[in-house]
């Protein structure tokens, strides 16, 4: 039987293309999930100050959707759609690939965090999402919940002290 591709550093250290994989989307699922939630929270912020191009928070969240790919049906609904409800372009769904793609690779406490800020989403009203204080307050939550995922790879694969790219290495392969 064939040996997977890997990046190795030594014969007995190395990470399988399926490892990188999943590390690297890993870390795109939790950049989408902030980026999505750092334009609502803008768009919200926007129509809270009044410096909004639109004169309400759906009307606002357009571009935003727009840029998304999402199919806007009613604008009231929009900021729910974002965060929770469309299939491939919301936080939520970004969210769990990013714990789907941990549960390969990172430890327990990670996917914990990643846990965390999805039963947030989950358990929230969608009513709460109407208003633009309110979507404000959601996605500060939000970007409090990845900061804390953050935290957490900063934590476990990194600590304190200055790493060598060896010493970094190490710390994926003994995952």
């Amino acid at each position: 039987m064939m040996e997977p591709r890997s990046l190795a550093i030594a014969p007995d250290s190395w990470l399988t293309d399926s490892r990188v994989y999943n590390l690297i989307w890993l870390g795109r699922w939790l950049e989408r999930a902030e980026g999505i939630s750092r334009a609502v929270n803008a768009a919200a912020r926007s129509v809270e100050t009044g410096n909004a191009k639109g004169s309400s928070l759906g009307e606002t969240l357009l571009p935003v959707a727009n840029t998304l790919g999402i199919t806007v049906g009613e604008q009231e609904t929009l900021a729910e759609e974002i965060i929770l409800n469309n299939q491939t372009s919301s936080v939520l769904h970004c969210l769990s690939g990013a714990r789907l793609n941990a549960t390969q690779v990172a430890p327990v406490e990670l996917i914990r965090a990643i846990s965390d800020a999805i039963m947030a989403l989950e358990q929230m009203d969608a009513d709460s999402l109407k208003s633009a204080d309110m979507v404000a307050s959601v996605t500060d939550s939000i970007a409090d919940h990845i900061a804390q995922i953050y935290e957490e790879i900063e934590h476990r694969w990194f600590g304190s002290e200055s790493l060598t790219e060896e010493e970094v290495f190490h710390r994926f392969v003994q995952q």
